[in-house]
């Protein structure tokens, strides 16, 4: 494990130009010749938050947090389970969009999908923007212990990164991968705890969200920063063994599969 994490790091070093360059060019190719420019990674969200805020406060008479207004509540979860959502979404296909490249010229092909993860980080920065906006107009006092976001976010990316390498590997023997995996995130979603939160699971169920790692580390997201609920230590170590565990795996997946690819596509 311990050969793995520094070869992982090395990788990164040596290649840190072009994972940055490839991660500015994956923004800017999203957002290039559109008038809006980056912020439609703030309208997109809040525009999702409105119309499902409406439509499950209203029709289904859905709540959040006692005290926090559910369109608060609500936009904030989506905002950081996008950056799970929309990266695994876009490394699905990381590999596979980049044959050109691959065939041209030879580096850690395990690149692409970080940068790709890393290009959805810049998109969650600029999504903050509404968020603290949100809480200023609705008077959300942020807590002193929101410091812990920070911890919970590298947990987040961890997650996020295995998730990431394992699709955007598997895409490449099997192209059906980034179908199911729109699939798989769309369902995922609904079972995380993003339109509630898991205090709002019946007991007998919330065993099952423990296994849920990402829907377990959004709802502590939202948590420290609405209200500086500060997670039990307990649950973060539960959140980390899984997403280190999920790293792992889909690092071993995609290294098995890092030979294969230039000549498979």
């Amino acid at each position: 494990m311990i050969k793995s994490k520094r070869s992982i790091y090395n990788n990164i070093i040596r290649s840190k130009d072009l994972l940055f360059a490839l991660a500015m060019r994956d923004v800017k190719a999203r957002y290039q010749l559109t008038i809006l420019g980056l912020y439609w990674a703030i309208i997109n969200p809040l525009v999702m938050a409105l119309i499902m805020g409406f439509v499950f406060e209203n029709v289904f008479r859905a709540s959040g947090i006692e005290g926090i207004p559910y369109i608060v509540f609500l936009f904030t979860a989506l905002t950081f389970w996008n950056l799970f959502s929309n990266s695994v979404g876009s490394a699905s296909t990381s590999l596979t969009g980049q044959a050109s490249l691959l065939s041209k010229q030879y580096f850690p092909r395990i690149i692409i999908p970080t940068a790709t993860v890393l290009a959805r980080l810049v998109d969650l920065c600029f999504s903050m923007v509404p968020v603290a906006l949100l809480l200023y107009i609705y008077k959300v006092n942020i807590n002193i212990n929101a410091w812990m976001l920070l911890l919970i976010l590298i947990i987040h990316i961890i997650f996020t990164l295995g998730f990431s390498y394992l699709v955007s590997a598997l895409n490449v023997l099997y192209r059906d991968v980034s179908q199911v995996t729109g699939l798989l995130l769309m369902l995922w979603m609904y079972l995380s705890p993003i339109f509630y939160s898991i205090s709002q699971v019946p007991e007998e169920f919330r065993i099952y969200f423990k296994y849920n790692a990402i829907g377990q580390i959004v709802d502590m997201e939202r948590n420290l920063l609405l209200t500086g609920q500060a997670p039990s230590g307990s649950d973060i170590l539960s959140a980390m063994i899984i997403s280190l565990g999920v790293f792992i795996f889909g690092y071993i997946v995609f290294k098995k599969i890092e030979p294969l690819i230039a000549e498979v596509l």
